[in-house]
């Protein structure tokens, strides 16, 4: 019996939702400059924060969705990557919750913990990506994973305070690159939420001990005059 269609519209419906809100985010709070100022600023004012939050929320809700659609098209062969895809919902609910510290020096216990899962997103998601496009053949995967590796690299060359930063002039362009990391994470779950979605579910079936019908294995019982035949000794002794 087969277990039907995974559908594909919720994750690519969160993914959509996440979007449209960073999109708006960047509208509603045009005091922070693009171009040197972090995705974090936005929530430094009432119509970005909840845009934001609620972005990251619904990119969360896709992550998980593809997660869940795993689990019933791939159990056991897409288990490595259903995990990731956890993972890095986890961490974006997490750097959801916790804000980030509004100045590099500044070092608070919620700031480590947004910068630390927003790390766990930025690194599960390309690894998810990439085992899932090659599990499923979709090669879109695998190259928007290397692509967010590439803005991964270049995000953490410019953020402000690293050593490479001063040497390239990082904190001048560090807005973009970092928008451009958040796209590709979120090209990933579209992507993924395509593949995964559509595919028939694997059927479980309950296995029976016996199977029923003819062809079962029944020892065959003695006759009556084999019964009346004296036995003969089994094992070691005389004949």
């Amino acid at each position: 019996m087969s277990g039907g269609p995974v559908r594909r519209w919720p994750g690519i419906a969160g993914v959509a939702a996440a979007l449209v809100s960073m999109a708006y985010a960047h509208v509603a709070a045009d005091a922070v400059n693009p171009m040197t100022g972090p995705i974090s600023d936005y929530t430094r004012f009432d119509a970005g924060a909840w845009a934001t939050a609620l972005g990251t929320i619904m990119l969360a809700l896709a992550s998980l969705w593809v997660a869940y659609g795993l689990t019933r098209v791939e159990p056991v062969r897409g288990a490595a990557a259903r995990v990731l895809f956890i993972a890095a919902a986890l961490g974006l609910l997490l750097t959801a919750t916790f804000p980030a510290d509004p100045a590099p020096g500044a070092a608070s216990i919620g700031g480590e913990i947004h910068n630390w899962s927003a790390a766990v997103v930025f690194t599960a998601l390309p690894c998810a990506g990439w085992m899932l496009g090659r599990r499923l053949g979709k090669p879109a995967l695998p190259a928007v994973s290397a692509l967010s590796v590439v803005f991964l690299a270049a995000f953490l060359a410019t953020q402000p305070g690293s050593l490479t930063a001063g040497l390239i002039g990082g904190p001048d362009y560090h807005g973009p690159i970092e928008r451009l990391l958040v796209l590709s994470t979120m090209a990933l779950v579209f992507l993924a939420a395509r593949g995964v979605g559509g595919r028939d579910a694997v059927a479980t079936t309950r296995l029976s001990r016996w199977p029923s019908g003819a062809g079962a294995m029944v020892p065959a019982q003695p006759s009556a005059e084999e019964a009346l035949l004296p036995r003969r000794p089994v094992g070691l002794g005389s004949a």
